[in-house]
């Protein structure tokens, strides 16, 4: 799965060495977009068929959030117990199957699949994808099914051409990927390195929630995952022409 990096062992020596975040992209992009077909995608069980979705007034999703997002759906996307129907342009339908039994998945196919959001100005499906370990989540294109892997559903920026995703707790460690929307496939930068600003320390982790304070810089809240990372560390991305830059906050 890309984007796995930062364990709790290489922790203090990225902090202590990298002020200013590397980044990646172009060669992870073809082990990130791919076209479902038939089969497995990424461990997915994920299918595009010729016939159109999807009949209204169907069966309701027992997630609540994701039965919200369904409602405002309706007619083009669906779910059937652990089958989500979503719809693609030219009366097609794209079918992603859950594989929720423990005793008959793999450890590495055990997932579900929900239906986060639906993105207009950029006609992407944001589908939530938690693992036995970890998460991941998919952006799938209306027009044909194109889908992007990133590190967790992310959160749009005010203007709806961007948008960051953040995994960072203590069993995978920090995944950031800030997404440029724009591009078809979306492009992907990969953020790896910590800030490395007055208060950071060798276990500093992100906050895990990313809030956008601009089209420009991202903060990140919440409590850091690491016991004892000091609450009072400021955290702000700045996005703009070139690699995202971490800014200390005064």
């Amino acid at each position: 799965m890309p984007g796995m990096f930062l364990t709790r062992s290489i922790v203090a020596t990225l902090a202590l060495l990298l002020a200013v975040p590397s980044y990646a992209q172009g060669g992870k992009e073809s082990e990130r977009t791919a076209m479902p077909s038939k089969g497995l995608l990424w461990g997915s069980k994920m299918t595009l068929e010729s016939e159109a979705c999807c009949a209204a007034g169907g069966a309701k999703s027992d997630d609540a959030a994701e039965a919200a997002v369904l409602a405002k759906l309706a007619g083009r996307a669906s779910r059937e117990g652990t089958i989500l129907r979503l719809g693609i342009e030219a009366k097609r339908t794209l079918k992603i199957t859950d594989c929720d039994d423990e005793t008959a998945c793999e450890a590495d196919r055990f997932r579900k699949h929900r239906l986060v959001a639906w993105w207009p100005q950029s006609r992407i499906y944001v589908v939530n994808v938690p693992l036995y370990e970890g998460s991941l989540a998919y952006l799938i294109s209306e027009k044909d099914g194109l889908t992007t892997q990133v590190a967790a559903p992310p959160v749009l920026s005010p203007s709806g051409r961007q948008a960051v995703a953040l995994q960072s707790n203590l069993m995978e460690g920090v995944t950031l990927n800030v997404i440029d929307l724009v591009p078809v496939p979306p492009k992907v930068t990969e953020v790896s390195a910590m800030p490395a600003c007055a208060g950071s320390g060798p276990n500093s982790f992100l906050r895990p929630k990313p809030v956008w304070v601009d089209e420009q810089h991202v903060r990140f809240e919440g409590v850091s995952p690491q016991p004892g990372d000091d609450p009072n560390t400021r955290q702000l991305l700045r996005i703009g022409p070139g690699a995202p830059q971490w800014e200390c906050e005064k």
